[in-house]
C-alpha cells in the first residue's frame, strides 16, 4: 500500500490522538503533529513545505482563502536548522486554495500560538523552527508497533496526489504538489490501477447455468 483511503485517514488520526493523550514524563504532547498532519492533507505539501509555513503567506480573509508554498525547512551542518526561501524547484513555488478545515486549524493556531519572529506556523516550545527529524521522531512514536508503522509523512502526499486524479484529473495533481513534469505525479505519487480492455463478452461465457425449478 503507497497511499491512505479516506477511512483509513481517520484511523491515523485517531492513532495521534490516542498518543497525545498517552502519560508520559517530561512536557505534554501538544497538537502540532496533528495539525501539521491535517496540513499536509489539506494542502499536499512535503513536510519541510509545512514545517515552513509563514502567516504573512497565508491570506485567511479572502472569500477564497490561499497559501503560498515558498520555501521549506533544512538543517546544515554550521548553520543549524533554517527556513530555506525557495522552493524544491520553480513549479514547487505555488499559490494553494485551502479547504475550510484547514482555514480552521489555522485560525486556531493564530489565536492559541504565541507569536514568534520568523511569523511561523510551527515552531519549537522556543520559538525557533523545528528540524524535518523532529517530526519524524515524533510521528515513529505514533506508528511504530501498530498496522499502520508503513505510514511516513510521504505517504499523506500521495494519498492527495490520489485523490486529486481519481476526482479530478492528474494535471490538477500536478499542479497541487508541486510538480514541474506530470510524468512524475502519474509514476511515483498516482495509486491507479492499470485498466484491463473489457472482455466481459468473453468472460460471460462462464455464467453458470440457470437450474431448473420445480
Amino acid at each position: 500500500m503507497t497511499y491512505l483511503d479516506l477511512e483509513q485517514v481517520d484511523q491515523v488520526r485517531a492513532l495521534i490522538d490516542t498518543e497525545m493523550k498517552r502519560k508520559r514524563p517530561g512536557p505534554r504532547m501538544t497538537a502540532d503533529l496533528r495539525d501539521i498532519v491535517d496540513l499536509m492533507l489539506a494542502t499536499g505539501c512535503r513536510i519541510g513545505e509545512a514545517a515552513g509555513f509563514i502567516y504573512p503567506e497565508i491570506d485567511l480573509s479572502s472569500e477564497t482563502p490561499t497559501l503560498t508554498v515558498s520555501g521549506t525547512i533544512v538543517t546544515e551542518t554550521g548553520k543549524g536548522t533554517f527556513r530555506q526561501p525557495w522552493t524544491k524547484s520553480d513549479a514547487g513555488y505555488r499559490t494553494l486554495f485551502l479547504p475550510p478545515f484547514a482555514v480552521d486549524i489555522l485560525m486556531r493556531r493564530m489565536i492559541e500560538s504565541p507569536a514568534n519572529r520568523n511569523g511561523a506556523v510551527f515552531t519549537t516550545r522556543n520559538g525557533t523552527w523545528r528540524q524535518v527529524s523532529n517530526w519524524e521522531r515524533l510521528w515513529n512514536r505514533v506508528v511504530d508497533g501498530t498496522a499502520y508503522d508503513w505510514v511516513t509523512f510521504h505517504t499523506f502526499r500521495k494519498s492527495v496526489a490520489t485523490l486529486i486524479d481519481q476526482t479530478v484529473d492528474s494535471k490538477a495533481a500536478q499542479a497541487q504538489l508541486g510538480h514541474a513534469n506530470e510524468d512524475i505525479t502519474l509514476e511515483h505519487y498516482i495509486h491507479k490501477a492499470k485498466v484491463a480492455p473489457d472482455l466481459t463478452d468473453y468472460l460471460e461465457r462462464f455464467r453458470p447455468p440457470i437450474t431448473p425449478t420445480t
